[in-house]
């Protein structure tokens, strides 16, 4: 039984992998053609095709399993897995430290996301230390979550439509135009399917995982953290890969980031929903807390490494790693330790 979960898996990962690609190429052609930045690009094509599969994760988990701990592990465990992500792509970035290389757009991304982790570590602390809200069907909280989250996705809309560099390609001769009309739609034909494969296959080795979770009798909220969190967060880590070798890795940061908006503002939201009886976070362990506190520090290393690169993108620097990412490296696995031991 143990093989052929494992032979499902890999067949999985594969689809993904080769799905990813075409779905960051349609993307960054689209970006181009519609005039629309690629950090908005990243958190709005590229972060909710790749953060479905932690949405139906999360669901199922709640709805066919009863375990709304695991849905939310996995939520909060993708977000310190993409940050992890963001330090293997600064790795396999080979022309000096990624976060030199791109502009400081994504920085609003990643404030945005501190802020909207610590709403939902606040509101599971909340959640566990008193019991004021428990029986509310929605938690006010989880409203502030969604909220949030539609005005972050706003704002990085406004700010990445004046960053915009334009492709000043204005010949107005109609076969130009057919042609540009016609490149846009096969774009957006191409991301469609991309992104269904990416969802059905993520579906699919997240429900390997969790038969596998199950086989080696891990405790719930360490799998929902790590290992299913690992296994839901592979089209980020696909998609950041194929965005490298296009040459962008403003977008594949971007991905990452608004990953983690949408993990923390409409999948925790719409776990809340599926949960009966009770409010989401009135069935969640605390150790959560710690895993978004582990994320926000994260994310911070990211910001400051993304506003002191820009005046001085070689410092601390080797051939092979750089300060931020040892940091965010380091910082993960001490954390999946002290989760595993809670």
């Amino acid at each position: 039984m143990l093989p052929l979960l494992w032979i499902q898996l890999i067949a999985a990962a594969i689809l993904i992998l080769i799905a990813s690609k075409y779905l960051v190429t349609s993307s960054d052609t689209i970006a181009i053609k519609i005039g629309l930045g690629h950090t908005f690009v990243g958190i709005v094509l590229l972060a909710t095709a790749t953060s479905l599969p932690e949405l139906a994760t999360g669901i199922s988990s709640i709805t066919l399993a009863n375990a709304p701990d695991l849905a939310a592990g996995a939520a909060f465990g993708s977000n310190i897995v993409n940050l992890l992500i963001i330090a293997i792509a600064d790795i396999i970035w080979r022309k000096g430290p990624m976060l030199a290389s791109i502009s400081r757009a994504p920085v609003i991304v990643a404030i945005l996301g501190i802020v909207i982790i610590f709403i939902a570590s606040i509101s599971t602390a909340i959640h566990h230390w008193t019991n004021l809200l428990d029986n509310w069907y929605v938690s006010p909280l989880s409203i502030v979550l969604v909220f949030f989250f539609i005005v972050a996705t706003y704002i990085v809309y406004q700010i990445d439509k004046k960053e915009a560099k334009l492709d000043d390609t204005k010949n107005t001769n109609e076969s130009v135009k057919s042609k540009l009309d016609n490149e846009t739609k096969r774009a957006f034909l191409f991301y469609m399917i991309s992104a269904i494969c990416i969802i059905g296959a993520s579906i699919w080795l997240s429900e390997i995982g969790d038969r596998l979770a199950d086989a080696l009798n891990w405790e719930q909220s360490f799998v929902g953290t790590q290992f299913l969190a690992i296994s839901t967060s592979l089209p980020e880590l696909a998609t950041t890969v194929a965005a490298l070798r296009l040459g962008n890795p403003e977008m594949a940061v971007a991905n990452l980031l608004g990953s983690n908006l949408f993990n923390m503002g409409f999948i925790l939201f719409a776990d809340e929903l599926a949960v009966t009886g009770s409010s989401l976070w009135a069935n969640i362990s605390f150790s959560h807390v710690i895993t978004g506190l582990t994320a926000i520090l994260m994310t911070l290393i990211i910001v400051s490494a993304l506003l002191i690169r820009q005046n001085h993108p070689k410092g601390f620097s080797s051939r092979w790693i750089n300060i931020e990412s040892s940091s965010l490296l380091i910082i993960y696995i001490i954390a999946s330790i002290g989760i595993f031991y809670l």
